[in-house]
């Protein structure tokens, strides 16, 4: 049974089994705390473990130095898409504070927004939309150069479906918050 969740201090999330879900989370303030390739390196160890503890399937991702976007596949629980988020969370914000040279900070990461895809077309343009995210910010030219990211991944094994993907569902008509 689908049922939307509202918190207190978070966007409503509505939670669908077996469905797949986009997924953003920044860091708290915005501020760069996964800017080294070691805390990138960290946030994907702990970003699959949590996915995969929780029975969720981690497709998609994007790491970059203040916000991640990801897309999953819900297990028949999709409820704990917060656990995972939390998960992920706690144990990336243990290994900053063991590892960073910023202040030790009880909270690192601010918040997530994920968005329950209905649609197929929906599903690619956001999956492109993860892939070039690096490109919109600034970090690469190209996203076969951005390491931190599931196309840099895919691209030996997939190039033909992943140029497929990119000429026919183009991310320009996308409204996704990323003003990071």
């Amino acid at each position: 049974m689908n049922k939307i969740r509202r918190y207190k201090h978070n966007p409503p999330h509505l939670f669908v089994p077996d469905s797949k879900y986009f997924i953003t989370a920044s860091t708290l303030g915005k501020f760069k705390y996964l800017k080294t390739d070691a805390a990138k390196e960290a946030a994907l160890k702990y970003l699959i473990e949590s996915f995969e503890h929780f029975g969720w399937e981690l497709e998609d991702w994007v790491i970059l130095d203040n916000h991640i976007h990801l897309m999953a596949d819900a297990p028949k629980n999709a409820k704990t898409l917060r656990n995972v988020l939390n998960n992920f969370h706690k144990f990336t914000a243990n290994w900053l504070s063991r590892n960073c040279i910023v202040k030790q900070r009880e909270k690192y990461f601010h918040n997530y927004w994920d968005k329950c895809i209905s649609y197929q077309k929906s599903y690619y343009a956001r999956v492109n939309y993860i892939w070039h995210n690096p490109v919109k910010h600034g970090y690469v030219t190209t996203p076969d150069n951005w390491k931190f990211g599931s196309y840099f991944y895919r691209l030996e094994d997939q190039g033909n479906d992943i140029e497929e993907v990119k000429e026919l569902y183009p991310i320009d008509k996308l409204e996704i918050n990323d003003s990071f």
